[in-house]
């Protein structure tokens, strides 16, 4: 493909580049527009969150179709209280993640869909969760930063569900660079 046929639409991601990505098998594949597109959507999604240390960012798709959408937040209806989002121990019992408000705001059967996450893969209880809502692929970025290493145990954990559930985990470095398929 000519990269003059690239789409080159103003994102954080260049079109022009695309990842290379490592599934769940270590078998390394050539991620798609589309996917990109996605991921930078999580990501764009994720600055709604009022989380003052980590904001995350979830998009479901079914056929290049978005679905739902969800950032971490409080419950409907919770007010974004400083006293709830500074203490680190209450604001994670009573967040809501990304991934969860995006299962529950599709209100639909999600089978065979796919989920993008931003910053990096999902918890180990957001991934049971997505196994359970028949969710069939995660895609999200490789994360090497001090968020992998705060979380390292927990997405081990998912990684492992996944593999086992056959749930599809596609974790894109977006430093590697090659030409993009459509």
């Amino acid at each position: 493909m000519a990269t003059d046929s690239i789409d080159t639409t103003p994102y954080d991601i260049d079109w022009t580049t695309v990842a290379q990505v490592k599934n769940s098998s270590e078998q390394f594949q050539i991620m798609s527009r589309w996917d990109l597109r996605f991921l930078n959507l999580a990501e764009h999604i994720s600055v709604w969150s009022k989380d003052p240390s980590t904001k995350c960012g979830a998009v479901i798709t079914n056929n290049n179709r978005i679905i739902s959408l969800g950032f971490n937040g409080l419950p409907r209806g919770v007010p974004d209280l400083e006293n709830y989002l500074q203490d680190r121990e209450l604001k994670l019992q009573m967040i809501l993640h990304a991934e969860v408000n995006a299962i529950l705001f599709a209100r639909r059967s999600l089978e065979g869909c796919t989920i993008y996450t931003w910053p990096f893969l999902s918890c180990c209880r957001c991934a049971s969760i997505i196994i359970q809502s028949g969710l069939a692929r995660i895609v999200t970025r490789l994360c090497e930063d001090e968020l992998a290493k705060r979380w390292a145990e927990e997405l081990e954990i998912a990684r492992k569900l996944y593999r086992e559930a056959g749930v599809k985990v596609v974790e894109i470095d977006l430093k590697k660079k090659e030409a993009p398929l459509d």
